[in-house]
């Protein structure tokens, strides 16, 4: 059901029950993407995010719960993924990304995980992009939208409730083969990026060195850097600047920087 946890147009209801085809009760299902606490849950009937909540806690929309979560009166309410698992960037392959002309994975992710590193630590730490998973639920939208396949979103556990009705379910060996591929995909795929600890401490080194070399900026400066690096970030995002990076038009692209910076 996650096509229905992650749409954004609301497009595909888990609730509806085929009359006379199956009996849901007969079936597996996921358990909450939610807990409340109710000790400090109000239900109140004026409240627009508490009417919210009550329509929408019987459907699985991750969006809607997103909101509800921020906006929520008592913070009683947060996401709580029943599917456990990590995020995984290719570091390795990320001089392929191009966090300002694509951000697929920052504009598709339902809780707003994904995230562009701003300043020079972050930039440092992360790379390019990075995701917080403090909110993430591994629904794979990112993964599914990345045109470099640069992320892998290895889903480990799934919290399962049992079927309310025991009876003959022929479907039970689908889900045993699908469990199957699952396990053997991540086998192949689900394995830590090897890094060789000489090279990784040569290169530490190197670096190292080369940051004690650079002297370090007054606040004037970094200031006045920071403004510059504003403006530069707001000239690439125009998608005329992206063509003629991409068309290499390098004298029109220096022309418009010299305008652009001495407005």
């Amino acid at each position: 059901m996650l096509c229905a946890i992650v749409c954004p147009n609301d497009a595909f209801h888990e609730s509806i029950e085929p009359e006379g085809q199956i009996n849901i009760d007969e079936y597996p299902s996921i358990g909450n993407f939610f807990n409340i606490d109710k000790k400090k849950c109000i239900e109140d009937k004026k409240n627009e995010i508490c009417i919210l909540c009550l329509n929408v806690r019987t459907r699985n929309n991750i969006q809607d719960y997103y909101r509800i979560e921020k906006e929520c009166p008592t913070q009683c309410f947060h996401i709580d993924s029943p599917i456990k698992g990590e995020v995984i960037i290719k570091k390795n392959m990320l001089y392929k990304c191009d966090p300002q002309g694509c951000k697929a994975c920052v504009n598709i992710c339902p809780t707003e995980s994904f995230f562009i590193p701003e300043s020079a630590e972050d930039v440092k730490k992360y790379g390019k992009i990075a995701c917080n998973e403090d909110e993430c639920f591994y629904c794979g939208a990112c993964e599914n939208s990345c045109p470099d396949d640069l992320i892998i979103v290895d889903r480990k556990t799934i919290s399962i409730i049992d079927p309310k009705k025991q009876g003959n379910f022929p479907w039970i060996q689908g889900w045993i083969k699908n469990i199957k591929e699952i396990l053997r995909k991540r086998l192949i795929y689900g394995k830590v990026q090897i890094e060789i600890p000489i090279i990784e401490e040569e290169i530490k080194k190197v670096k190292e060195k080369i940051e004690e070399e650079i002297p370090q900026l007054s606040d004037e400066d970094r200031k006045k850097l920071n403004e510059l690096n504003d403006k530069i970030q707001k000239f690439l995002q125009s998608s005329k600047i992206r063509y003629w990076i991409k068309d290499k038009k390098t004298e029109k692209i220096t022309k418009e920087l010299k305008k652009f910076l001495n407005k």
